[in-house]
């Protein structure tokens, strides 16, 4: 049985309410002991809501983030998940993944850019009702590598089975670098997601969701509202 927390809430408000808290205490304890804290944090619309309630107790200037996927479209996309974190954390050095001029090339740069990094201050993931976490998704050329914990930490190209395709993902082995790990997930489908694969029911190892819950160095804290 993993020691994974599970953090249940009736709304999804009080739920980011209580991530943002338990965010901050994570990060101050990483600025109480050296002089930078890391952040990975996922882009789209749950947690985007996030965003402010960090901001209002970050010690930005102290504080790099970068975003645990992205999109391969320009860096001012509407759909930029480094956009979104750049605009919602605005006093914080947000590293753009697009580090080169090819999909490959930009991946290989920034993961070689993000291992100059301390071992991350915490890892928050969101999830796909397909059970996908970053862009490593379900069926994706190249998902057994990304998948392996005992890979070298890495950026690497990913395929999205929706438009835009192409993506930017940081592989297992570099999203388990951080000293806190999280996940947010709102709705019914996605509890059934998470709960079949903490009683690793029948079809769960195929998700890529098992290897974050269920391959983990330390315990996986779950923030979930319908």
């Amino acid at each position: 049985m993993n020691q994974n927390m599970l953090h249940c809430f009736t709304q999804r408000d009080l739920c980011l309410h209580a991530l943002a808290n338990d965010l901050l205490v994570q990060v101050k304890a990483t600025l109480h002991e050296q002089s930078r804290a890391g952040l990975i944090l996922p882009g789209g619309s749950s947690p985007q809501a996030l965003l402010p309630l960090l901001a209002q107790g970050l010690d930005g200037a102290r504080v790099d983030v970068t975003p645990s996927d992205e999109r391969w479209v320009p860096a001012y996309a509407a759909n930029s998940n480094w956009r979104l974190l750049s605009d919602g954390l605005p006093l914080t050095t947000c590293l753009d993944p697009r580090q080169g001029v090819t999909q490959t090339q930009a991946a290989q740069n920034w993961g070689a850019q993000l291992l100059q990094w301390p071992p991350f201050s915490a890892v928050l993931l969101g999830m796909g009702d397909d059970g996908h976490i970053a862009s490593l998704f379900p069926g994706m050329p190249g998902l057994e590598t990304g998948l392996d914990p005992d890979a070298t930490p890495a950026g690497l190209p990913a395929l999205a089975p929706q438009e835009p395709r192409e993506r930017l993902s940081l592989n297992l082995a570099m999203l388990q670098r951080g000293q806190w790990l999280g996940l947010l997930a709102f709705g019914a489908n996605k509890r059934d997601l998470i709960e079949a694969v903490q009683k690793d029911l029948p079809g769960a190892r195929e998700l890529p969701l098992y290897v974050w819950l269920q391959r983990s160095p330390r315990p996986v804290n779950i923030y979930w509202a319908p």
